[in-house]
């Protein structure tokens, strides 16, 4: 029995100390990563940090993030989304800088989820460069895309 009881302890410690010795990746210094809910198949904004606060979930496009479900206006508010659609035809969502797909772009891949003051858009358009939070205007699905967020060091 003490040798199972040392065992155990040595192991306990172990796993313990792996979780404080891990290095962080890069998704995690840059706030970024992948989904932890199951897909919805919506693509989903808040206006807080950490997917808290007001929040708005689309299934389809949005031309105008004026007005939208439940929070009703997430337009210039949102500060962290997620991709939760279905993998397949039409997974990814590219983000505007303006209203009706105009202006600079950025790829949220499908199973994704950032906090946003931590991104600029990419120089692709009007507001390239430009911090990602608050700033968005609308969205489309598709089926797939290459413009990702920048990330701001």
């Amino acid at each position: 029995m003490p040798i199972r009881r040392k065992y155990a302890a040595w192991a306990s410690a172990a796993a313990i100390a792996a979780l404080f010795l891990t290095p962080a990746t890069s998704a995690d210094a840059a706030e970024a990563g992948a989904s932890v809910w199951p897909p919805d198949g919506n693509f989903h904004a808040w206006d807080g940090e950490d997917s808290n606060g007001a929040h708005c979930a689309w299934y389809g496009d949005d031309a105008d993030w004026s007005s939208c479900a439940p929070a009703g206006n997430l337009r210039n508010k949102a500060t962290s989304v997620e991709n939760s659609g279905y993998a397949g035809a039409y997974e990814d969502v590219l983000v505007y800088w303006d209203t009706s797909y105009r202006g600079a772009r950025a790829c949220i891949n499908n199973g994704s989820w950032f906090d946003l003051q931590h991104f600029r858009f990419p120089s692709n358009g009007a507001g390239g460069g430009e911090v990602m939070n608050n700033n968005i205007s609308s969205h489309h699905w598709t089926n797939a895309c290459s413009e990702e967020p920048v990330y701001i060091p």
